[in-house]
């Protein structure tokens, strides 16, 4: 069972501070490291200070362990950095957890003109994080990319040295993915899996009319069946693309930002039914709101606060002339006058 990490996210297991850090060391002396890739350290270092002390840490570790693999006494050095975090007898407790951290983490110490580079001896563990229902929350992978996750999602992620793969297990997620050529960027989910390189795009699970609903706001991805059947689908910009339980797949353009605007705690409609912004307001948490009869067929559009349903009710009863009643849960219901059966405020 992989760790869950509930809202507000946090990455301050020293373990997996420790390895985020040699994988951040190691990747900066491979080639290839790039502008975009320095922002993304930048970023991963100014999200904490922990981040910060760690790499720090690592890069002191980095020169003790090229000395003690060099005159042979690196398992000395490791165990010596054990029996003093467990002691409690640590007088450089910094350098000590680093170098129990390497150890722990099954790193193997190649020493040569490259300097150190950390090399997993086992696949990378999956870190859960789960966002508390109507409570949407950010949060910083250890490669840099950013992860909004609505109200109720849950992924799992786990960094590699050659991968990066998060699964989405529930809800929907916005994912700005920072660039690493060398290591593709997958999400899997809903029976697809999304692959991306310097991508912003929104996965989700939970729409009202498909079991899967793909979103690119920038950049590539590519969507194929888990299970390898038919042809991956290349989606650009501004394309959304929706798979039914069947597995069909159908593209078509939508205005994206609009549609994960959920983001910044807004609902954003563009001429949508009453009933599908009321279906997407009810993601959002809080007191429900209910279409009646014909007055889920009118159209609204408008920017509004996901967060208060109470204020899109009389926005929308204002523009169509609708009662508002309360239904015998407490929930808001909206309808024609003539077919109002809840009693009217």
């Amino acid at each position: 069972m992989t760790p869950t990490i509930q809202t507000p996210a946090n990455d301050h297991d020293r373990s997996d501070v420790y390895d985020a850090a040699a994988t951040w060391h190691e990747r900066k002396a491979a080639p290839g490291w790039s502008a975009a890739d320095d922002r993304a350290l930048t970023a991963w270092l100014e999200a904490d200070p922990v981040h910060a002390r760690a790499y720090d840490d690592m890069g002191e570790v980095g020169g003790l362990v090229d000395a003690a693999a060099a005159m042979g006494g690196l398992d000395l050095e490791l165990a010596r950095a054990r029996h003093a975090v467990r002691s409690g007898a640590v007088r450089r407790p910094r350098r000590a957890f680093g170098l129990l951290a390497a150890g722990l983490v099954g790193a193997t110490v190649l020493v040569g003109g490259a300097g150190l580079a950390w090399r997993m001896g086992q696949a990378p563990a999956a870190v859960t994080y789960a966002a508390a229902s109507g409570r949407p929350t950010n949060i910083l992978l250890a490669d840099g990319s950013r992860v909004s996750l609505d109200g109720g999602a849950e992924v799992q992620a786990a960094m590699g040295r050659r991968t990066r793969e998060v699964a989405l297990t529930r809800g929907r997620a916005f994912f700005d993915v920072a660039h690493d050529a060398s290591r593709p960027f997958e999400v899997t989910g809903g029976g697809h899996v999304i692959r991306a390189l310097g991508t912003a795009f929104e996965v989700d699970l939970a729409a009202p009319t498909a079991p899967l609903r793909v979103a690119l706001l920038r950049g590539r991805v590519q969507v194929r069946d888990a299970a390898g059947a038919g042809r991956p689908v290349e989606l650009s910009p501004g394309q959304v693309m929706v798979a039914d339980a069947k597995g069909r797949e159908q593209v078509s353009s939508e205005d994206v930002a609009a549609a994960t605007a959920w983001r910044e705690g807004r609902l954003v409609l563009r001429g949508e039914t009453l009933e599908a912004a009321t279906a997407e307001l009810n993601r959002r948490g809080g007191r429900k709101v209910i279409v009646t009869g014909a007055a889920r067929d009118l159209h609204i559009s408008g920017a509004f606060r996901g967060d208060d349903p109470e204020a899109f009710a009389r926005a929308a009863a204002a523009v169509h002339d609708l009662a508002i009643g309360r239904a015998a849960d407490g929930a808001i219901v909206l309808s024609l006058a003539r077919d109002s059966g809840a009693t009217a405020d």
